[in-house]
This record gives C-alpha cells, structure tokens and sequence, in this order.
C-alpha cells in the first residue's frame, strides 16, 4: 500500500473526526490503492463498520468525507455496513464484503 502524503493526511483526518464523533468498530482501505495496484486516477475505496447503519450517521460520515475530499484533493469513496446488518442479515456473505474482509488493510 503506497499513498501520496495528501492522501495518508485525509485518511487520518478522518479517522480523526468520526472516531471522535462516532463508535467506529472497523475502519479498512480496499481496492486498487490497498493490493498497491493503484492508477494516478484511482480513489481510495474505504470500509467502515458502525454498530447499526444509521442513516443519519452515513450521511453525516458522506459529508465529512465530502469536506475531506475537497480539503486534501483526494477522492474518498466509502462503504458503511452496520455490524447489526453483517451479523443478522445477509451482508456476510455479500462479495463486497467478502473482498473487504479478504483483502482490506485496517487504518
């Protein structure tokens, strides 16, 4: 996993701002720029498990990602799965999930 500096400094801004604001159980870099695989184009593909998916939580995670993206010049792409859903529904055996699960590096 290689990252250009502007890119590790909004993964940490925003591990920053929603662990303070959020109980964040699982927080994963997936895709092209985790496997290292990654084209000058390519955005970073995040994973982030919540308690429950709470849709005002989500939109409010897609807005500081939003303000992030503009703040480093990044594009962050981010899936939320409530932990709820990937236990008591059938979000285990989704492929997204799986491949995250597979191949996704913890932040």
């Amino acid at each position: 996993m290689k990252l250009a500096k502007n890119e590790q400094e909004a993964l940490k801004a925003l591990r920053e701002k929603i662990f303070g604001k959020y109980k964040i159980i699982d927080f994963r870099l997936f895709g092209s720029k985790a496997r290292g695989e990654a084209r000058p184009d390519s955005d970073m593909d995040i994973m982030i498990e919540l308690p429950i998916n709470d849709p005002a939580i989500v939109a409010d995670i897609d807005e500081i990602i939003y303000s992030i993206n503009l703040d480093f010049d990044v594009y962050i792409s981010a899936v939320v799965f409530g932990k709820d859903e990937i236990e008591e529904g059938p979000m285990s055996e989704a492929p997204i999930y799986k491949i995250i699960q597979r191949e996704g590096v913890p932040i």
